[in-house]
């Protein structure tokens, strides 16, 4: 099973969100749904409300900078995150993002336009397309590796259905 496509409405959030304030260290080994009420709480009991509400983030610059600890990602993971969507990211958040099945796309034109809260957002992973409204941003399209993280659920489940034998097919 792969993802062509994610579609959902938009959690806003500002420039430079470490990924301490997604989620503070001392909430990093609770399990994920103990994670997910405490994702965003240190930036305000709102944001952690609204990306609990909405798949999709539309963030500003510099997201998930700081920490490299992977449990900022799980715990947006937890909390219904399917995909961020920024004008830049912290390379160590983008990638710990893709290992725990969050779609993670750089986009500065659509981060620089007025996106509200609870606005509808399409990506097509494969096309490199991100649509709002009537307009339309092009994207790096997703690569089929990232795409197949993604639909597993994580780096971990993907390793295992690499792992997996296949199935004996006796021919009955």
């Amino acid at each position: 099973m792969e993802i062509a496509s994610i579609r959902g409405s938009a959690a806003v959030l500002g420039d430079h969100v470490s990924a301490d304030v997604v989620l503070p260290a001392r909430h990093s080994f609770l399990k994920p749904e103990q994670m997910a009420e405490n994702v965003l709480m240190d930036l305000s009991p709102d944001a952690n409300r609204k990306v609990r509400a909405h798949p999709i983030i539309v963030a500003g610059e510099a997201f998930g900078y700081g920490t490299g600890r992977e449990s900022p990602s799980r715990a947006l993971r937890a909390a219904g995150v399917r995909a961020v969507v920024a004008k830049s990211f912290s390379r160590l958040f983008f990638r710990n993002a893709i290992n725990n099945g969050i779609v993670v796309i750089q986009c500065p034109e659509l981060a620089a336009m007025p996106v509200q809260d609870g606005d509808e957002i399409a990506i097509a992973l494969a096309e490199g397309r991100v649509q709002w409204k009537d307009k339309s941003f092009s994207i790096a399209p997703v690569t089929d590796v990232v795409a197949k993280i993604v639909a597993a659920g994580s780096l971990i489940n993907y390793g295992r259905q690499l792992l997996a034998p296949a199935e004996v097919n006796d021919g009955g």
